[in-house]
């Protein structure tokens, strides 16, 4: 018998060092099998700067959940980089093994977002798809000049 005692955990995020993923998002991973036991998931804090746009990536074996919190993204999803576009309170969800770029759509602002994954490593099954970073970089920049449009 396991003689682990299971236990609810509150973690601070202020807490945890900022780390940058392989993706080159800045992230707090809060929830996951080292910071609390953790065993079928995990939480990050994820910060991005103003204009950012991550490097292509994939989670293996994960399913994504982004909870956005302060800002405007657009998730850039699948072989053809359909963009998502997703807000304060509004929840994005991506299937394992489906890749994706999150993208900063403003020039100014940081955007902050939670980011819950089935992978309580958090990042253990990441797999960079670097053959999609020119074209993402692309759409963002187009995605940019149709906001500023829109709001002009």
């Amino acid at each position: 018998m396991n003689d682990v005692v299971k236990t609810a955990r509150v973690i601070a995020a202020a807490d945890h060092a900022v780390t940058v993923g392989r993706h080159g998002q800045h992230l707090i991973p809060c929830v996951t099998t080292e910071t609390c036991g953790a065993e079928g998931i995990s939480a990050a804090m994820i910060t991005m700067a103003p204009g950012k746009v991550a490097a292509a990536h994939y989670h293996a074996h994960s399913e994504t959940i982004v909870l956005c919190l302060e800002g405007r993204a657009a998730t850039l999803v699948g072989p053809e980089l359909t963009p998502q576009l997703h807000g304060p309170g509004e929840f994005l969800y991506i299937p394992a093994g489906v890749v994706h770029v999150a993208v900063n759509l403003s020039d100014t602002e940081e955007l902050t977002a939670v980011d819950i994954r089935t992978d309580p490593l958090f990042s253990d099954d990441l797999v960079l798809a670097p053959e999609y970073d020119v074209a993402a970089a692309d759409i963002a920049a187009r995605l940019r000049r149709e906001l500023a449009v829109a709001h002009a």
